[in-house]
This record gives C-alpha cells, sequence and structure tokens, in this order.
C-alpha cells in the first residue's frame, strides 16, 4: 500500500470568525482530514482552532499568527517552509495568496481572485502593498495555482502571465441545507425580524456594493413590506455604507445585523424571500451558491465569476445599477412561480458544488506539484 502525502498547510491567514476564504480553508481541510492518501499538518491560529477543527485534522498552532498581521506575515514568509520541511511534509499549500521566501519543497497556492491587482481601490492600502507583492511572488514560485473558479484563472493567465499549465481550478462546495421553520423562527426571534425581509450577505467592504443595493431598496420601500437585512463583518471602507443607509430615507428598514455566524447561516437564507448580492466582482460568490443550496432565489450581477456559479438558477443584472436591481427584486418577488422554478433550479445546481469535489481536485493538483518538483 502507498503510503500517505504529506502536506503542509499554511492555515494561518483564517480568521476566529470565518469568512468567504475561511470557509473555503474549513470546507476543504474537513474533507482532506478524511482522505486516506494525505496525511495533512495545518499550521493555523490558537484562536482559530474552534472554527478549522474536523475529524481527523491535526491542528498546530503558530503563536505569531495570533499576534497581528505583521507578526503573522512574518511567520508566513521566513519560517512557514522551514516548519514544513521539520514536519516531514512533501508539499506545502499555502491556503491565502502568500509562500514563503524560501522553501525546500515543492508548493501549491491557492488565489480567490485578482482584485488586488486589477482593482486596488477596493481594498485597503496597506493590503494592496504586500498582498500585490505576495501575490504575484507566490504565483510566479508556485508548482501548482489552484483557482477558485475558471474566471479567477482567467484573470491569472491574462494578468499575471502565469502558465494555463501550471494553474488548476478547485471550485468550492457548501454543505448547506435548508432550515428548519422551527430554526428559521428561533433566528428570528433573535435578531428581531418580524415579518419579510430581502437579504445581502457579505463582509460589508467597498467590493460588495452594497450602498447599490440600500438604494435600490429605498426605490422600492413604499411598495413592499420588507426589512432590508445586511449581515456581515464590518471591512474597510464600511462608512459609504453607513452613509447610504442614513441618506435612504428608510434606515429604520435597514438591518445590520454584524456577523452571523456560520452555524446560524442556513436559517438567516432560508428564512430570505431572496438573496440580493450586488457585488462589483467575485471571484467565486460563496453567498449565492449557499443561497441556492438552501432553495432561496437570488439576484446577482454579471461580475466575475458570479455568472460562473449562479448559471441558469438566478436573475443577473450589471454591476452599480439600483435601477436594474430594483427591477430584477420586483420581477421575483410578484412571481410566485418564477421564485419556486428558481429554487428548484438553485437546489439542482448547488449538488455540482461540493467540498468533496474540491478536495479531489486539490489533492490532484499536490501529487502534479510534487511529480513537477521532483529533481
Amino acid at each position: 500500500m502507498t503510503a500517505p502525502l504529506r502536506v503542509a498547510v499554511d492555515a494561518t491567514a483564517i480568521p476566529p470568525r470565518l469568512t468567504g476564504a475561511g470557509v473555503y480553508a474549513a470546507g476543504l481541510l474537513a474533507q482532506l482530514a478524511r482522505r486516506d492518501d494525505l496525511d495533512l499538518v495545518v499550521f493555523a491560529a490558537l484562536g482559530s482552532f474552534a472554527a478549522l477543527a474536523a475529524p481527523g485534522l491535526r491542528l498546530r498552532p503558530v503563536r505569531a499568527a495570533g499576534l497581528g498581521r505583521p507578526a503573522r506575515i512574518g511567520w508566513t514568509q521566513l519560517a512557514a517552509g522551514r516548519r514544513a520541511q521539520r514536519s516531514g511534509a512533501q508539499v506545502l499549500h499555502g491556503l491565502h495568496y502568500e509562500l514563503p521566501l524560501r522553501a525546500s519543497l515543492p508548493t501549491v497556492v491557492t488565489v480567490h481572485d485578482l482584485t488586488l491587482v486589477t482593482h486596488p481601490e477596493w481594498h485597503e492600502a496597506a493590503k494592496v502593498r504586500y498582498f500585490g507583492w505576495a501575490l504575484r511572488r507566490a504565483v510566479a514560485s508556485a508548482d501548482r495555482v489552484l483557482c477558485v473558479s475558471a474566471t479567477t484563472a482567467r484573470d491569472l493567465v491574462e494578468h499575471l502571465g502565469v502558465a494555463g499549465e501550471r494553474v488548476d481550478v478547485t471550485p468550492l462546495g457548501t454543505d448547506l441545507v435548508p432550515a428548519s421553520d422551527e430554526e428559521v423562527a428561533r433566528l428570528r426571534a433573535r435578531i428581531g425580524l418580524d415579518g419579510p425581509y430581502l437579504l445581502g450577505l457579505g463582509t460589508l467592504e467597498p467590493r460588495k456594493d452594497l450602498p447599490t443595493l440600500v438604494r435600490a431598496f429605498a426605490t422600492l420601500a413604499p411598495e413592499l413590506p420588507h426589512t432590508l437585512v445586511l449581515a456581515g463583518l464590518a471591512g474597510w471602507g464600511a462608512g459609504e455604507l453607513r452613509e447610504a443607509v442614513a441618506a435612504s430615507g428608510v434606515a429604520e428598514r435597514v438591518r445590520l445585523t454584524g456577523y452571523v455566524p456560520e452555524e446560524d447561516k442556513a436559517a438567516l437564507l432560508s428564512g430570505a424571500d431572496l438573496l440580493v448580492y450586488p457585488s462589483r466582482y467575485e471571484g467565486f460568490g460563496l453567498p449565492v451558491l449557499e443561497a441556492m443550496a438552501c432553495g432561496t432565489p437570488v439576484v446577482t450581477t454579471t461580475g466575475g465569476s458570479l455568472p460562473e456559479v449562479a448559471g441558469d438558477a438566478a436573475l443577473l443584472v450589471p454591476p452599480g445599477d439600483p435601477e436594474q436591481l430594483a427591477a430584477a427584486v420586483v420581477k421575483l418577488l410578484g412571481d410566485q412561480a418564477a421564485r419556486a422554478d428558481q429554487a428548484r433550479r438553485g437546489r439542482h445546481r448547488a449538488t455540482a458544488f461540493t467540498w468533496e469535489r474540491c478536495a479531489d481536485l486539490t489533492a490532484a493538483a499536490y501529487r502534479k506539484a510534487v511529480a513537477d518538483g521532483a529533481p
């Protein structure tokens, strides 16, 4: 019997509160840990252990990862390669755009999107300076580059000149299922919702373009009984959203819940009449997939990979257009048969996106990296 391939994984960038990239890390690692052909050693901040924990997953604490971004970056760039070698790993996987400066073993890096390069104005300046450099360096040196969508893979080839034969597409998955009526009722009571609601889900940051959703909702509010629920961590640039809410004229009908834990996400999605996801650009767009898995109809945009994920199971509009976004919302809310059909299509489409498939493709990339890096 062939010995398992030992893989060191740098998950030190994953925070205790999971959002898109963190959900990817947790879902992928849980599936990889179930495989007999892999032996994982995962480096993470101690505070993130609870979020990443899964049966069979060995997590090793990195003290520097809990001391702030500069310390964590220092560990990844200067120490991760040595730690991986000392662990006996045959390949090192950087889960979040980064690889160490020196690594005497084959390497794999995951790239979620290229907006740090193509649209730096959507990100914090300090993040652009570091990750713009780290991303370019990592994709130039990695034996294999994993992209979460074909859209990101094309961007990588076009904008950074990475050879397509070094790129593997590993789409994300979801294990969400529709929540029960009782679970939805408990969540509603906890956050104080007693009527129908439209949902915007994701980190509150410029790229998600939630101000456009607020403006669209303001034009519809006089004709709708709904509350607009915006759920997610407050990220960089969230002040623009607060200003849009204050200027909307319907601020009392906009509810910002803050971060919603992963265990409540299915209930939040299942209780919504629609997920409205106005993002300007996504490397994948996990909330769209999660909503489809929960049977919640979706209105989203043509930004980046969103059409790739949604297929024919969502209404798509151009990014940044509140009028067309509002028209799509009205169209779905006013047609019960169309909503039911879209919910059915969404549930069916979501079955094609699983963490098991993501893990299968990732494991194949590890073996390619070892073969590519062999002398």
